[in-house]
């Protein structure tokens, strides 16, 4: 699979979440991306779904299993994180996300022993998830961006 068409795809992800074009243009993100694509396809807990259209990627979705403290609605704490749902403009319009979501639901039903799909969705991507059973939290999602740091810095 091609790593650096999931990167263009992401890119597009963010630019639909209103990601400045700034932001978008910087290449450490852009390598850091190629890296986890390169080293994560194919791993356990990771599935990547591509719709192709004439031997070319159209769209692509990304799931990941995540393990969180077991909860009343996670018993088991496994939880599917949906991402990097994307399709490029030429290809759009023709249901590529909805079934390569469809699919990636599938694995995770079957695959998984998650309890829980999450994902974040556009307003205009929410029209994909909610016919399959997306709803919107009572608790909405909250986030504080921290700046980059070395790895000497982190604990370990």
């Amino acid at each position: 699979m091609d790593a650096a068409v999931l990167v263009e795809l992401r890119a597009l992800m963010f630019e639909a979440m209103g990601t400045p074009a700034d932001r978008l243009a910087h290449d450490a993100w852009r390598t850091a991306a190629l890296d986890w694509f390169t080293r994560r396809i194919g791993t356990a807990g990771v599935r990547v779904v591509v719709a192709e259209v004439d031997g070319m990627v159209a769209s692509a979705v990304v799931g990941e299993v995540t393990s969180l403290i077991p909860g009343p609605g996670t018993p088991n704490g496994s939880v599917g994180l949906i991402s990097n749902v994307a399709t490029f403009p030429t290809y759009r319009g023709r249901g590529l996300a909805g079934l390569v979501t469809d699919d990636l639901l599938r694995w995770f039903s079957s695959s998984t022993d998650v309890t829980r799909v999450d994902l974040f969705a556009t307003p205009g991507g929410a029209r994909i998830y909610e016919p399959r059973g997306f709803a919107n939290r009572a608790f909405p999602g909250m986030c504080l961006s921290l700046p980059p740091h070395d790895d000497a810095r982190r604990p370990g």
